[in-house]
């Protein structure tokens, strides 16, 4: 079952990481993501608090990342609102919040579980893992504050982009070990 619940995260973080867009449709839509989270979130619930807590947090994010399933591609110059106006700035504010909640909980699970099993290497990873998560959501946020100086945003945001491409390896690479960490724990546990 735990294996089950890794495979489900690392296919989620897929999901929820990568924005890939054709005619404003999402290829690898977030809310197909946080589904994957919450049959996780259910199999591991009784292994941490902080997984049940994320539980809460994400049922909201499955509704709100309906919301950016389709994006109306973005024409002509300046700042857009997008298609759902200021409305979609309440839903990008509550999906940016709920998605830290739903990521800090299930890192800090992962933690909760890993000093349970004795996998210090584990403990230590998801806090960095989260630390780095958090690191970029705050960059990503301040690609905003830069869109007033052009030549300097356009490099921020090719930053921004490999950032976030190596961060997701990484967080993919660290679910697969999880998965056989705690697979190998707990099937040396019951022999």
């Amino acid at each position: 079952m735990i294996q089950s619940a890794f495979r489900k995260f690392y296919w989620g973080f897929l999901f929820i990481m990568i924005d890939f867009r054709i005619q404003g449709f999402d290829i690898l839509p977030d809310f197909i993501g946080f589904i994957l989270f919450a049959g996780a979130f259910s199999i591991l619930a009784s292994n941490s608090e902080y997984f049940s807590s994320a539980r809460n947090y994400n049922f909201p994010m499955i509704i709100l990342a309906l919301f950016t399933f389709y994006e109306t591609p973005a024409q002509g110059n300046g700042i857009q609102l997008g298609y759902l106006g200021p409305f979609g700035i309440i839903i990008a504010i509550a999906s940016i919040v709920l998605g830290l909640m739903v990521v800090y909980n299930l890192f800090m699970g992962i933690k909760d579980m890993a000093e349970t099993h004795e996998l210090m290497d584990i403990y230590t990873e998801a806090e960095q893992r989260w630390s780095q998560y958090l690191m970029l959501q705050i960059a990503l946020l301040l690609a905003f504050v830069l869109i007033i100086f052009p030549p300097l945003a356009i490099l921020y945001i090719v930053g921004l982009f490999i950032a976030a491409i190596v961060l997701t390896v990484r967080i993919l690479g660290f679910m697969k070990v999880c998965e056989e960490s705690f697979s190998d724990n707990i099937n040396q546990n019951f022999t």
